[in-house]
């Protein structure tokens, strides 16, 4: 019974998500913001790369899971930083493959804040591949065939950051898949809105704590999905998160800076609806390392 339940799971994300825009699923957004928002590129004065694994709902066969790699930096005019982003993401038997390249242009309001504004584009690869579904009845010409597309990315973003505190709103995406897959629209009204903000409190010489947020509005069913998230850092080494979704999940989170410019992250998510009891949780592990820093100073960007 429960394999039957998983599997319908599966064959319904698999469909649901061949039609849809692309999904932001990542734990770990207030670390690497430049993955939801082209805006904030730049933001860590350095050439910075990402690159990060997630595995959803796993212990369950074919389950989604999804690689992403992300790499900005300023130019020598600091007004102006350059961007790239690859991902690709499996859902049964569905596959998103694709990249991203982006301009921002940054306008220093004072000596410590940044706003910029962002134009991204790239494309999505889609496959499906419905041969690969096992079904009872042998030669079933509803799944003896193999679907492929490609979604052209345009995107844009605006953001505002200091070394305290962070806030930004982008569209991923102007373009819209129809219901049935077959064409490509331009309709505010059903586009992705994503809009993110947080602050660094320091308690003292050692202990930092970082309040955050991510809004989500989906325009192809008009939902909001919001993730809030607090975490404290020790000694600008060690931190600990955690997150709540309004999709039913918790979040933890925990972090090392290895050196000034190395860091590594791990995420364990555990969803409180009845999938949660088919799967032994979300992991997602991610690593970012920053080139030599700009501003002479051997501290971290966290913000």
């Amino acid at each position: 019974m429960k394999k039957f339940i998983a599997l319908n799971i599966l064959l319904f994300l698999a469909v649901a998500l061949t039609t849809a825009q692309l999904e932001v699923s990542m734990s770990q957004y207030m670390h690497n913001r430049y993955t939801i928002n082209k805006a904030f590129a730049g933001a860590h004065d350095a050439l910075s790369l990402y690159g990060s694994f997630r595995k959803k709902w796993a212990g369950i066969n074919g389950s989604p899971s999804g690689q992403f790699f992300s790499a900005n930096t300023p130019l020598k005019n600091e007004k102006i930083a350059l961007g790239l982003s690859l991902f690709n993401q499996q859902y049964a038997v569905s596959q998103h493959t694709g990249f991203s390249l982006s301009y921002t242009y940054r306008i220093k309001t004072n000596d410590h804040n940044w706003l910029g504004f962002a134009l991204s584009g790239g494309g999505n690869f889609i496959s499906a591949k419905w041969s690969n579904v096992f079904v009872i009845e042998e030669n079933d010409e509803s799944f003896n065939y193999n679907e492929t597309s490609f979604n052209p990315i345009i995107g844009f973003g605006i953001s505002m950051y200091s070394d305290k505190f962070f806030a930004g709103i982008s569209i991923p995406s102007f373009f819209v898949q129809s219901e049935y897959a077959d064409s490509l629209s331009f309709d505010m009204g059903k586009i992705n809105y994503i809009a993110t903000a947080g602050y660094a409190f320091r308690a003292d010489e050692k202990w930092i704590i970082q309040p955050s947020f991510m809004a989500q509005y989906d325009g192809m069913v008009s939902n909001i999905y919001v993730d809030l998230n607090a975490t404290v850092i020790y000694n600008k080494l060690l931190w600990v998160g955690v997150s709540y979704r309004t999709t039913s999940d918790i979040v933890g989170l925990v972090g090392y800076q290895i050196t000034p410019q190395l860091r590594f992250a791990y995420s364990y998510n555990y969803t409180l609806s009845n999938i949660g009891s088919y799967n032994s949780g979300t992991h997602e592990v991610s690593i970012q390392y920053d080139f030599n820093f700009k501003i002479q100073t051997p501290n971290p960007k966290f913000f």
